[in-house]
């Protein structure tokens, strides 16, 4: 990769065991919102739609939960053969390899080995069968029954059609499964104002016709992770290795604000609504629903 990263790369020596991280939640006490500690998760779940998703969204959770003591899991859909311009790479087997590779290499510097691909076609998820792929995520869940599973909310945060159907496979897969927290990367309305110009100038979020994401007010945040700087430099090595996805963009955008632009990694809850409403069998009936559900808002 002809990729030079502005920060270092040297490898850093093994601490001598786990130290417990907490990340943060909140809540509030009549006008007043409040943060409080909550343990990392001991068995993480992230389901993704591309390589680097999980870097943006999550690296530095990722990185938490691996330095407590716990594991992580990767379950990616698609291996991105279609994220290039260049018609040379552009949907092609070497480019999938390449960013197969990407990811594997940007996991390996949080400390994550375990990824599982889906094996579906970049840009066309939403053409796959609902039922086939969520009888394989149930089986992943089953086999690593973890704390929590994060990943897309129902508007798959760019609107995305490959992130929206992962958003809802993911939630009918938790839904039967029974385990764990579901919880849903989103932004908060400060973030949208901060980066609101930027956003516009590169499209981010062009996808949704110049709406922008679906944010929320930090009250509705369930789990936080605010990096320090020391991890900070770890999730800039992670977006590095996807050297294919993120080297122009830090380019044009800054390597100042590209380093922090996802410095706080956010989760919300679902809705009771959005549970409900994402495809569920004839045959599941709301009385063998899982426990979960109970309370939710």
């Amino acid at each position: 990769m002809n990729h030079h990263p502005t920060h270092d790369q040297t490898a850093h020596p093994a601490t001598e065991g786990p130290v417990r991280r907490s990340v943060t939640s909140y809540t509030t006490v009549g006008n007043t919102l409040t943060p409080t500690s909550r343990p990392v998760p001991e068995r993480l779940i992230g389901i993704w739609a591309h390589p680097d998703d999980e870097a943006y969204l999550s690296a530095g959770l990722m990185a938490r939960v691996v330095g407590s003591g716990g594991s992580v899991t990767v379950l990616t859909a698609t291996r991105g053969e279609k994220g290039t311009d260049d018609p040379a790479d552009y949907d092609r087997d070497h480019f999938a390899a390449l960013r197969e590779a990407e990811l594997r290499a940007s996991l390996a510097e949080l400390g994550v080995h375990d990824v599982r691909f889906l094996g579906l076609r970049d840009g066309e998820c939403d053409l796959v069968d609902d039922e086939t792929v969520v009888s394989r995520m149930v089986d992943v869940i089953e086999s690593v029954r973890p704390d929590a599973i994060v990943t897309f909310g129902p508007d798959g945060m760019t609107n995305h059609p490959d992130h929206r159907a992962i958003s809802r496979w993911a939630t009918e897969a938790w839904r039967r499964g029974g385990h764990g927290e579901l919880l849903y990367a989103t932004v908060t309305h400060d973030f949208v104002a901060l980066h609101r110009v930027m956003h516009d100038r590169l499209g981010v979020y062009a996808d949704f016709g110049g709406e922008g994401p679906a944010s929320v007010s930090r009250s509705r945040i369930a789990l936080e992770c605010a990096l320090d700087e020391a991890e900070l430099d770890r999730k800039r090595r992670a977006l590095a290795a996807h050297a294919s996805q993120t080297t122009a963009l830090a380019s044009i955008m800054g390597e100042d604000t590209y380093r922090t632009w996802f410095r706080a990694e956010r989760f919300r809850r679902p809705t009771r609504s959005e549970i409900e409403h994402c495809p569920v069998p004839v045959w599941m009936q709301k009385a063998e629903r899982p426990a979960e559900l109970v309370g939710a808002t």
